[in-house]
C-alpha cells in the first residue's frame, strides 16, 4: 500500500465542468468610452442573493492571510508521475487525485517540469507543491486549466505555466484556474505565468471562496476573473504584472439570474497593465476594494466601476473603493485614475469612494459620468497638473475635498 507522508486537511478535488465559456474581458476600444471593456459571456448562470454593504473598514490595520503551509501529502511519483520535462502526467494526476481524495491528503506535485496535456479536474480535494519549483506545465494551451468543483477544492503553493499561446482565448479550459459550482475553494501561494485566457477565474455557482496570495504575471485576458453570480470570495495579497486585461474584475451581465455579489479585496498590488483596467466592478452588488496599489496603465482607469449597455451588463449597487493608491492610470481623453460609468441602461448607485491617493501626471484624477445616484467622492488627494474632478453635472455626485489625514495604500 501507498503510504501517507503526514495527514493534511484542507479540502478536496477532481471533476468539474468542460464547458466552454468566455472567462475574460475583451480588449477595450480605443475610440468610445462608451464602448468600454467588459468580459465576453459565459453561457451559466446563477442564482444567488446580495446582502447590503457592510460597514467601511480601515484598510491600514488589515493584514494580509499568511502563506499557506506546506501540506503533507502522497507525491504525484507514486502514481507514476514523472516530472522530466517530457513525460505527460494527465493519467497520474488522475489516478492520485482519485486517491487522495479518498485518504482525505493533498496530491503533492514534486519539484521539477510535471508536464499536462488535458484539463485536471478537481472535485473536493486538494493539490499542493513545495513552492514555484513544483511546477504544472501545461502543453496544449487550449487545454490548460485546472477546474474546480465541489465544496472544499484548494490549489496551494506551485506554480502553473505552459506552452506559449498565440493569442488570447476566451474558454474556461484555457484559463489555468477556474472555480465552477465551486464552495470553500481556496487557491493561495500559486505562482502563474502565460494564461492563455483569464489566469484565474470563478463562474456559476462558485462561493466563499479565497484568492490569496498569488503571483500572477502575462495573462493574456483579465489576472482574476469574477463573473455569472459568484459570491462571497476575498482576494487578498496579490501581485499582478502586465495583465492583459483587468487586474482584477467583477463582471455581472444581464442574463445572469444573480449579479457578482459581496466581494472582498484588499491588500493586492497591481503593476503595468497590457490594456483593461487595473480593477473594475462591470456590474455587481456589494464589492469592497479597500488598500490596494494601482500603478501603471497608458490609456485605462486604475479603477472602473461601471454598467455597459455594450456588453449588456447589470448596473453596479454598493461598491465601496476606499485607501487605495492610483497612479499614472488613464489618458487625457478618456479615462481618467478612477472612472465611474453608465452607459444609461441603468443607474448605478451607492458607490462611495473614500480616502484614496490619485497621483498622477497630467491625466485626472477621478472622472463620472452618465446616470448615478448616491455617489460619494469624499477626502480622495489628487497629485498631478491634470483636473482632480471631471463629471456630467446630471450625475448624483457629492464631492468633499480632501483636507487633511492619511489616505491610500499602506504596504501590510
Amino acid at each position: 500500500m501507498l503510504s501517507i507522508l503526514a495527514a493534511a486537511v484542507l479540502f478536496a478535488c477532481s471533476a468539474g465542468s468542460n464547458r466552454a465559456a468566455a472567462v475574460a474581458g475583451t480588449s477595450a476600444p480605443t475610440n468610445a468610452i462608451a464602448s468600454e471593456v467588459a468580459t465576453p459571456k459565459p453561457p451559466i448562470s446563477l442564482k444567488s442573493s446580495a446582502p447590503a454593504l457592510s460597514l467601511i473598514v480601515a484598510a491600514a490595520s488589515v493584514r494580509a492571510p499568511g502563506p499557506a503551509p506546506s501540506h503533507a501529502g502522497i507525491s504525484l511519483t507514486n502514481y507514476g508521475g514523472v516530472c522530466d520535462g517530457r513525460t505527460d502526467n494527465n493519467a497520474a494526476i488522475a489516478r492520485g487525485i482519485a486517491d487522495t481524495h479518498a485518504k482525505g491528503v493533498a496530491l503533492l506535485i514534486p519539484a521539477g517540469q510535471c508536464n499536462f496535456s488535458q484539463v485536471i479536474h478537481l472535485d473536493a480535494g486538494k493539490i499542493t507543491g513545495s513552492g514555484p519549483t513544483s511546477v504544472l506545465y501545461a502543453t496544449n494551451y487550449l487545454q490548460s486549466a485546472i477546474i474546480m468543483s465541489g465544496d472544499g477544492p484548494s490549489v496551494t503553493n506551485l506554480k502553473l505555466t505552459g506552452k506559449t499561446p498565440p493569442s488570447r482565448q476566451n474558454p474556461w479550459e484555457s484559463t489555468k484556474i477556474t472555480a465552477l459550482g465551486a464552495t470553500n475553494f481556496v487557491i493561495d501561494s500559486v505562482t502563474i505565468d502565460n494564461a492563455a485566457a483569464a489566469a484565474i477565474a470563478t463562474g456559476p455557482n462558485s462561493s466563499k471562496g479565497r484568492i490569496t496570495n498569488n503571483k500572477i504575471s502575462n495573462s493574456l485576458a483579465d489576472s482574476i476573473h469574477m463573473t455569472d453570480g459568484s459570491s462571497y470570495i476575498t482576494v487578498e495579497g496579490n501581485t499582478i504584472e502586465n495583465s492583459g486585461d483587468d487586474g482584477i474584475a467583477v463582471v455581472s451581465y444581464a442574463e445572469n439570474p444573480s449579479p457578482v455579489n459581496n466581494i472582498t479585496a484588499r491588500n493586492n498590488v497591481i503593476r503595468n497593465n497590457k490594456d483593461g483596467r487595473g480593477m473594475s466592478v462591470v456590474g455587481g452588488r456589494t464589492v469592497l476594494y479597500e488598500n490596494n496599489y494601482i500603478e501603471g496603465n497608458p490609456q485605462w482607469a486604475c479603477m472602473y466601476i461601471a454598467q455597459e449597455s455594450s456588453y449588456d451588463t447589470k448596473n453596479v449597487v454598493g461598491v465601496t473603493v476606499q485607501r487605495n493608491t492610483f497612479k499614472d492610470c488613464g489618458s487625457l481623453n478618456s479615462h481618467a485614475a478612477v472612472m465611474i460609468f453608465s452607459n444609461g441602461q441603468a443607474t448605478n448607485d451607492n458607490i462611495k469612494l473614500i480616502s484614496n491617493d490619485i497621483v498622477q501626471d497630467s491625466r485626472n484624477g477621478i472622472r463620472y459620468f452618465g446616470p448615478q445616484t448616491r455617489v460619494l467622492l469624499q477626502n480622495n488627494r489628487y497629485s498631478g497638473s491634470g483636473t482632480p474632478y471631471v463629471g456630467d453635472p446630471s450625475s448624483n455626485v457629492t464631492i468633499i475635498k480632501y483636507t487633511i489625514g492619511p489616505v491610500g495604500y499602506v504596504a501590510p
